[in-house]
Parts: C-alpha cells; structure tokens; sequence
C-alpha cells in the first residue's frame, strides 16, 4: 500500500486498541519503511500520532472543515 496516498486526507481509522479518530492526516512518515508513522488532527483539534502497524481500518472522508 502506498501509505502517502493518505496525506492530507480526511479520514476515519480504527486502532487495535479500539481508539477510533477522525481528522485531516497532516503527516506520513515513511523513512522507515518497516513502520510508517501517521500524525492526524482530530475534530477537537488534536494532535495524534500512531504507526500503520496499529491500524485495523482506515477509510478517506468527505472533506468536511468545519468538523476539522
């Protein structure tokens, strides 16, 4: 999966430890290609980071603002 796609998207994403979040992706990082690290802005403005590996499902958002 090309994890880059994902950047400055709106999306919604499910961790394994059913921690749900919805918010624009800000960054991707993937200098290290075994872990690729997302960095997300909520609706309530903040800032999360979690690694792809923790993802159990991840789906693109229409492009709401106003909930950003």
């Amino acid at each position: 999966m090309d994890w880059m796609y994902w950047n400055d998207k709106y999306i919604f994403v499910k961790l394994k430890n059913e921690a749900v979040y919805s918010g624009k992706v800000i960054d991707v990082d993937v200098s290290n290609k075994e872990l690729i690290w997302f960095t997300i802005t909520d609706k309530k403005g903040e800032r999360i980071t979690f690694p792809n590996s923790e993802i159990v499902k991840i789906k693109e958002e229409k492009n709401d603002t106003k909930n950003i």
